[in-house]
């Protein structure tokens, strides 16, 4: 679980990026693109595995081949295929602010500051001003065409991940809500700590 929460830090820096004022210009582009959308989808490949997200205000989905987390701005629902179980809660702010972009985003401007890297062309490198953070750095590389992040390396702790092949999608409208609820197969084991 530990992992899956790397990689939605990841996927949610990649949207959050331009909220830092402390960053390069190329990174506002992306801002804008992100608050102006209604709702995001986002494919990606994280260490060689396909996955998507949907993002909409502050509920989310997180679809891997190992896990998927829905969250429909209360609750959450971490699945896990492989063992038929599904874990139910409602997150404290701490819990949340490990997963949610929303979360994320509005702690970007203040924790985390950003250079260009002269060597490696529209690729900003974000490090976090306090060493607690769990995101200690990420690198992003974004299309110039676009503005959007194509690729990032984010290192949380001592494991290293890297995202490629990211392809967002803004939608213009938003996701009906029960498009962030969790509905569990025949036969799946519900741990709900609610």
């Amino acid at each position: 679980m530990k992992r899956l929460l790397s990689i939605i830090l990841l996927l949610s820096l990649a949207a959050a990026l331009a909220v830092n004022a402390k960053v390069p210009p190329q990174v506002t582009r992306a801002v804008s693109r992100v608050k102006a959308a209604p709702a995001l989808n986002v494919e990606f490949t994280v260490n060689g595995q396909a996955g998507s997200a949907t993002l909409c205000g502050q509920m989310f989905t997180y679809q891997f081949p190992m896990a998927s987390v829905f969250y429909d701005g209360k609750t959450q629902w971490s699945y896990s295929p492989a063992d038929k179980e599904v874990t139910i809660f409602n997150p404290t702010a701490a819990e949340l602010a490990e997963s949610n972009p929303l979360q994320i985003l509005s702690r970007l401007a203040s924790d985390y500051s950003g250079t260009a890297l002269p060597d490696r062309p529209n690729t900003v490198r974000l490090s976090a001003l306090n060493p607690k953070n769990p995101v200690t750095e990420a690198t992003v590389v974004f299309n110039p065409s676009t503005g959007w992040p194509t690729e990032i390396t984010i290192i949380c702790g001592n494991q290293r991940t890297h995202l490629e092949n990211i392809r967002f999608t803004p939608s213009k409208t938003t996701k009906a809500p029960e498009t962030f609820k969790f509905k569990a197969p025949k036969g799946t084991t519900i741990n709900d700590l609610r």
